[in-house]
Parts: structure tokens; C-alpha cells; sequence
């Protein structure tokens, strides 16, 4: 079973959950359908990542906030400087950070709620067999 630093190490790199091994994005914005090393089928439901949209605000608004307010507080900076670095921040952030919101969701999601057997297809199963033995290896 996978920890949760794990899981969280694997997400925030962008790495499938399973096997650690494939990439979740092809893209910038384009996300693999399934891992190209275990075969392991991403969107384990519709709808699945929306719980990532709502990672990716609250991140994204806390660290525009965090930048915006101790600038706002300040009278001695103007306002207009704050407000032309952080309304195009505000608008990039949730942007740049679509990828990661995915990634974390994705490893959270496989802590509360972990694999079982039937979910895996028999392809991701001959993989991540495959996987333990190479690993097995590697100790040898």
C-alpha cells in the first residue's frame, strides 16, 4: 500500500498514482487518458475531477491573497502596481497550476480511497507485477 507522502510526492510530480512510473500529462493542459506504463485509467469516473477545480482555486486565491493584502495594507505603495501584477497573477495562477491540482487530487483521492483489485484491468495488473519484480531486481 502506498503512503501518503507517496501518493503526494507522485501527484505533485505528475505521475500516475499506481505504478509512479507514467506521466499524467501529454500536454500542457492535455491529460493522458490512462498511464502508458500500467494502463491504469485515469478518470476513474465522470466527473471525476471536479474536486481539482476547487483544489486549484482555493490555492490559487490563497497565494494571490498572501501577495496581494500585505501589499494592499501598505499605504506607502501605490495601489495601481499592486493591482497590475496581481490581477494578471490572479487570472495565471489557476492556469499554471491545472496540472498539479489534478496531480494532488488524483494522489488524495487514491489515499481515501484505494485500489481494489477488480477496479485494475488485467493489463494494469500484468504491469505493476512486472514492476515488483523489476524492483526486486534492483536489490539483487
Amino acid at each position: 500500500m502506498n503512503t501518503f507522502t507517496t501518493l503526494l510526492t507522485r501527484g505533485l510530480l505528475l505521475r500516475c498514482p499506481v505504478c509512479g512510473r507514467g506521466k499524467l500529462f501529454s500536454g500542457l493542459f492535455t491529460m493522458n487518458k490512462q498511464c502508458p506504463y500500467c494502463h491504469f485509467r485515469f478518470e476513474r469516473e465522470e466527473g471525476y475531477f471536479t474536486s481539482s477545480m476547487a483544489i486549484n482555486l482555493v490555492v490559487s486565491e490563497l497565494l494571490v491573497t498572501a501577495f496581494a493584502l500585505p501589499l494592499a495594507a501598505n499605504p506607502s505603495i501605490p495601489i495601481l502596481p499592486v493591482l497590475l501584477v496581481g490581477a494578471p497573477l490572479a487570472l495565471l495562477l489557476p492556469l499554471l497550476f491545472f496540472p498539479h491540482s489534478r496531480g494532488l487530487w488524483l494522489a488524495m483521492d487514491h489515499y481515501m480511497h484505494p485500489l481494489n483489485r477488480g477496479e485494475l484491468s488485467a493489463d494494469t495488473i500484468e504491469a505493476l507485477q512486472h514492476q515488483k519484480e523489476e524492483s526486486r531486481l534492483d536489490v539483487l
